[in-house]
């Protein structure tokens, strides 16, 4: 066999084995262009398959596609998987294909680009980045895809701007669409965040209604795929079941929330949002097995989701459930958590609200600007019809060509200025925004240092007494100065409170409370006594200043009473102390187990009784002392 004939022979085999690939390869690309085409054809609905079928589907395609490094294939593929990653709320995936494809927006159709736009600037929300939603929303606005700003505000914390931007701007649709049941389920969310609980649910009730109307329509058209309609109808209920929870109504509340659950398969967040919200219910109905199954079931579900709104759900329903198990070490540490993410989550929405108070004079020119271009889209139809009347004679065009050009050569100088005037004012709202922001921190420094020597000034008032009775031996004096001296600590732990937590308006009540009966079991426990302090305290509760200070006096006098006098006749001692609210009152609870005494013993003339009426009145307080099984006093105010 010559050398020729086998080099030949390779040849033939080598082109033969291109082909082959070449071949499979064209293969491949009908086969994910058809999964594409099937795609499309289902528009905003997934159609035959689930989401999570569309994802394995997709993320097949996508590796042959870069494995063969077809261009046009990872366009296609990534452009799919964006909308089935974000539609599921697995943003991290969805967010670099996003950024990729805007990148690359000139290959997209004006559908595609319209729905590129709406899913990337929820992400950029959804992380806090409210610098480029605004671009986005900003490009939205250009391209007439949109008139509002509601989502912007809310997710500023705006709630009261981003209802009257929804109410004036925000169109509801025809009915038994779904453009419909998409306002009523914003505008129940904004009621809500806005504490409107009874407009709120009235809103939920009518999402209800538009649903079942719509599916009753859809059960002809076949418009709307029916797992999302249900999906809508059972968001609507637990949703209702969340306004029932607001007033304390677990038990109503309960069902709803599971037909919510049995109809979010497909919706991850809203599922592990509400069976948090279930958890909770159990809790509050004393079913601790289905609490415990639905709690861990939750935090199985939310596992590897970024929501931070449904994070602070499962922070607060884990320190809930502890602190019914009285594992109060766990329950303050998920409380600890609670307080510190939202806090984080706090600062980012102020840190944004900054940069929405920057681009606010653009909103309000893009707002009058819209509103403006509404009136000239209805004097532009009049012109329209002027046109078609007139457009038999020529010299009639031209006037209006004419007119029309001067027009725009007008509008054209006049833009430029306005372009001007307000750089001009974004960079002295700029400067002013600036000057405000230093002063705030210059404030709230000054205001912490305040607390802060408030604090140490009261502790040297403690100092001085301590001397005072260490100089004394009068049992009867030392006494009374150790009940001054509690007193002044009671009012220096609310100041150091508010200069620990940074927050100068509302006092932490769970820290600042077990602080201050640690304090008083220190002075008053001694070895022959075993006393065992039960909370509680409801986890999440925060009080003025005002409120504090005097329900910390009455707590010091009712609680230093019970550690001096109500186990002196028993060895083991319990002293339950309860704190909790509701949507109107605080109430307290001081109650121990001690032999109590006769009422002809209780000193009229006692300053720590006289003390306790005096905080009550201060308080405007419904005040009841018992002294049946022990001594026990009950507190409640307005809050």
């Amino acid at each position: 066999m010559s050398r020729k004939f086998i080099l030949t022979l390779l040849l033939i085999t080598g082109l033969y084995r291109d082909q082959l690939h070449a071949q499979k390869s064209i293969n491949n690309s009908a086969k994910t262009e058809t999964i594409i085409a099937l795609w499309n054809s289902n528009g905003d609905q997934y159609g035959m398959y689930p989401v999570a079928i569309w994802e394995k589907m997709f993320e097949s395609e996508y590796e042959k596609a870069l494995k063969e490094n077809n261009e046009v294939l990872i366009f296609k593929t990534r452009l799919a998987l964006s909308s089935i990653y974000h539609d599921q709320s697995k943003f991290t995936k969805a967010f670099p294909f996003l950024k990729f494809i805007y990148a690359n927006k000139l290959q997209l159709k004006e559908n595609e680009y319209k729905t590129v736009l709406i899913k990337l600037e929820e992400e950029y929300r959804s992380f806090g980045d409210i610098a480029n939603a605004l671009i986005i929303r900003d490009e939205r606005i250009k391209k007439g895809y949109i008139d509002t700003y509601w989502e912007i505000y809310r997710d500023c914390g705006l709630f009261e701007a981003a209802k009257k931007d929804f109410i004036q701007f925000q169109k509801k649709g025809s009915p038994a669409s779904w453009k419909e049941l998409n306002y009523y389920f914003y505008l129940g969310e904004i009621y809500f965040e806005l504490n409107q609980v009874d407009s709120a649910q009235i809103v939920y009730k009518l999402g209800v209604q538009a649903t079942l109307n719509t599916i009753d329509l859809n059960k002809k058209t076949k418009v709307y795929r029916e797992a999302n309609l249900h999906y809508f109808y059972g968001y609507f209920l637990g949703n209702i079941a969340k306004c029932y929870i607001y007033n304390g109504q677990y038990k109503k509340a309960i069902p709803l929330l599971l037909e919510d659950i049995k109809n979010s398969y497909e919706n991850i967040e809203n599922k592990a949002r509400k069976i948090f919200y279930l958890s909770n219910c159990y809790l509050k109905t004393n079913d601790i097995g289905k609490a415990k199954l639905y709690l861990d079931s939750g935090i199985q579900i939310f596992n590897g989701k970024t929501n931070s709104d449904i994070y602070l759900i499962q922070l607060k329903s884990l320190s809930n459930y502890y602190n019914f198990q009285k594992a109060y070490d766990s329950a303050y540490f998920y409380s600890m958590a609670y307080v510190n993410f939202k806090d984080s989550i706090d600062k980012k929405k102020q840190n944004n609200q900054s940069v929405l108070l920057l681009a606010q004079l653009e909103l309000s020119n893009r707002r009058s600007e819209l509103i403006k271009s509404g009136h000239l889209l209805e004097e532009k139809n009049k012109i329209i019809k002027l046109q078609k009347l007139q457009l038999f004679t020529l010299v009639s065009v031209m006037v209006f060509a004419t007119a029309f050009i001067i027009a725009l050569y007008r509008n054209y100088r006049q833009k430029n200025k306005n372009e001007k005037f307000i750089e001009k004012q974004n960079y002295q709202l700029k400067i002013s925004s600036e000057s405000i922001k230093k002063q705030n921190d210059k404030n709230e420094i000054l205001l912490k240092e305040l607390h802060h020597r408030v604090k140490n000034n009261l502790q040297v008032m403690y100092s001085l007494l301590n001397l005072q009775k260490r100089r004394n031996k009068d049992a009867d004096t030392k006494s009374s100065l150790l009940s001054i001296q509690n007193r002044i600590q009671t009012m220096a732990l609310v100041h150091q409170n508010l200069y620990t937590t940074g927050n100068f308006e509302m006092v932490e009540v769970v820290s600042y409370i077990k602080t201050l009966i640690t304090h008083l079991i220190s002075i008053y426990q001694t070895e022959s006594k075993e006393i065992e302090i039960i909370y509680d305290i409801e986890t999440d509760l925060q009080l003025p200043i005002e409120n504090v200070v005097s329900m910390g006096l009455i707590l010091n006098e009712a609680v230093s009473n019970a550690l001096k006098y109500a186990f002196t006749k028993i060895k083991q001692g319990k002293l339950h102390v309860v704190i909790y609210s509701n949507a109107e009152n605080c109430i307290i609870e001081v109650k121990d187990n001690g032999p109590g005494f006769n009422n002809q013993d209780l000193k009229e003339n006692s300053l720590g009784m006289k003390l306790i009426k005096v905080m009550c009145a201060q308080l405007k307080a419904n005040y009841v002392f018992e002294n049946t099984n022990g001594v026990s006093h009950n507190i409640t105010f307005k809050k």
